[in-house]
C-alpha cells in the first residue's frame, strides 16, 4: 500500500540533487535512505538491548583486552594450515 509523506520544499531539492546524482529517482532513493536507517536503528537497539550481557569472569581470555586476544591468537600457528601444506607437498612429490 503505497504511503504518501510529505516533506519540506527544501529536503524534497536535496533529496533531487542527490538521486539525480546517483541516477535514480527520488522515491527510490528516499527509501533506500530510510531502510538504512531503520537497520540502523535496529542495530543500536540490539546493542542497548544486549549490553552488559558480557561477563569479565566468563570471558577471561579478554582480560587484557579484546585487541590483545586477537593478536595472540593471530600468533599462534594454525596446525591446520601446516597439515594442509605438508600434505599437498607431499601430494606433489609423488606425481
Amino acid at each position: 500500500m503505497p504511503s504518501i509523506i510529505k516533506i519540506p520544499k527544501e529536503l524534497a531539492n536535496e533529496l533531487d540533487r542527490l538521486a539525480g546524482a546517483a541516477h535514480r529517482a527520488r522515491a527510490a532513493y528516499a527509501v533506500e535512505i530510510l531502510w538504512r536507517d531503520v537497520q540502523r536503528s535496529k542495530q543500536r537497539e540490539a546493542l542497548r538491548l544486549s549490553s552488559g550481557i558480557w561477563k569479565v569472569a566468563d570471558h577471561p581470555e579478554l582480560a587484557e583486552g579484546g585487541a590483545a586476544h586477537v593478536e595472540r591468537m593471530r600468533s599462534e600457528p594454525d596446525d591446520r594450515f601446516e597439515d594442509a601444506l605438508r600434505r599437498n607437498k607431499n601430494r606433489v612429490k609423488s606425481r
